[in-house]
């Protein structure tokens, strides 16, 4: 291993424009897709929320919001913690074990983009980690009411989402 310190590419926090952002995170382009998010909520080592999904074939991914999202992220994190709440609440009322986390799943429509990453596992192995980064999502509350938030992808001064005329 060299001692040679790590070159630090990120530009400066203040310097990164909601476009640059947008450009960095969706680079292969938008896509909407219907993930089940289940209240497993993280940090990345940069500082974004990471919080365990699955897509319709019971695949288990990782849905990020990232930067200027993570703001709009605390109605969803709300609903996911209410639910988790009741949940262990109806259990420990009924005196019964407390739920499966995974069992506790808040559907959403999230349009965003995907990325491969891979870990190494405890054992060195490479295991492949499905992202999925949001940009804008929707999700039904307690009461049935639709809830968006995120923010639209920019990318230069156009939008993904709108056509040029």
């Amino acid at each position: 291993m060299s001692d040679t310190p790590k070159l630090d590419r990120r530009r400066s926090r203040f310097e990164v424009t909601p476009e640059i952002e947008d450009r960095g995170l969706f680079k292969r382009g938008l896509t909407q897709v219907a993930v089940a998010l289940v209240p497993v909520i993280s940090k990345t080592p940069r500082g974004d929320v990471a919080v365990r999904g699955y897509v319709n074939d019971g695949e288990e991914i990782t849905v990020i919001f990232a930067g200027r999202r993570i703001p709009e992220f605390a109605a969803l994190h709300e609903e996911l913690r209410r639910l988790l709440i009741e949940a262990n609440y109806s259990a420990s009322k009924l005196r019964k074990d407390p739920p499966a986390v995974n069992s506790i799943r808040v559907p959403a429509q999230i349009e965003g983009a995907w990325r491969l990453r891979f870990e190494r596992s405890s054992t060195g192995e490479d295991i492949r980690v499905l992202q999925f980064l949001a940009a804008r999502w929707g999700f039904r509350d307690r009461n049935g009411e639709t809830v968006t938030s995120g923010k639209r992808a920019l990318f230069g001064n156009r939008s993904a989402d709108v056509s040029p005329d």
